[in-house]
């Protein structure tokens, strides 16, 4: 007679902590997407901001023209070096010759 319960029992914690670790990876899923989205959203508005920083220096000194990196190859360096201040705390090596 207890046999159909503690079958029952066990079943139903199984199936709560499969069901609690389905939901815990789809948290960490979503929390890693979330931050590469921050991170993207960041590194194009600070593209934007330098691309309108060498504008506005273009004007100020009366260049009448210069070549402008495109805003989507310097929001990859700057992702680049965002996500890697977020996961080691330092810039990578590549970022030397801009200091």
């Amino acid at each position: 007679m207890n046999t159909p319960w503690v079958t029952i029992l066990t079943s139903a914690a199984v199936g709560a902590l499969a069901s609690s670790m389905v939901t815990l990876v789809g948290q960490l899923l979503e929390r890693r997407s979330r931050r590469n989205e921050l991170l993207l959203a960041k590194a194009l508005e600070m593209a934007i901001r330098r691309t309108d920083v060498l504008l506005e220096a273009i004007k100020i000194s009366g260049k009448g023209s210069a070549r402008l990196p495109d805003e989507v190859i310097n929001a990859e360096t700057y992702f680049r070096w965002l996500k890697s201040l977020l996961v080691s705390g330092k810039l990578p090596a590549d970022t030397e010759k801009y200091k």
